[in-house]
């Protein structure tokens, strides 16, 4: 990147924060107002920044300003590395409070009765199909109570040919 760089603009650079191989040398005294004004920062950012350390100031809270825009560059270099790790958390944050919220809708439409469980519509429908089974094998005896004139040879007809329906429909080998 700085290989894209002229020799006039490298000569500004080195000029605004010098050679480092140079001994610090006294440096121009700023206040946090004019250090945010050349970070692009505000002031308040700037202290915060020197009281965690980033930035050098003295006791009278003025910045070296070479030395400082260092600092601040060199934080900016580690925090960008950090920002890689960062966008990965957050992404896994993101995938966790999707799975939380996921969870979450789907007890609320429990609790609405929206869903049921699996388990419960089965014994369900096999309440509902043993109800049919009971009510198909009692259909023999029901017509020899209605119907007087069927012999014992015709229910048992009758009775056989609901058996093999019943049995077609378990096996699945119904026709239509």
């Amino acid at each position: 990147m700085l290989e894209n760089l002229t020799e006039i603009e490298m000569a500004e650079i080195a000029a605004l924060v010098g050679d480092p191989e140079d001994p610090p040398e006294a440096d121009d005294l700023v206040n946090a107002a004019t250090l945010a004004d050349w970070l692009g920062l505000t002031p308040n950012h700037v202290s915060a920044l020197a009281r965690e350390g980033v930035l050098p100031r003295n006791p009278a809270k003025l910045f070296p300003l070479r030395r400082a825009i260092r600092a601040y560059c060199g934080h900016a270099r580690t925090g960008s590395v950090g920002r890689k790790v960062d966008a990965e958390l957050a992404a896994e944050k993101l995938r966790a409070a999707r799975a939380t919220a996921e969870k979450l809708e789907i007890a609320n439409a429990k609790a609405r009765g929206e869903i049921i469980a699996a388990a419960e519509v089965e014994r369900e429908w096999a309440d509902v199909l043993r109800g049919l089974r009971a009510g198909f094998l009692s259909l023999p005896s029901r017509a020899a109570a209605k119907l007087g004139h069927l012999t014992p040879h015709d229910l048992a007809a009758l009775d056989a040919e609901v058996r093999d329906v019943l049995m077609e429909i378990a096996e699945g080998d119904l026709e239509q």
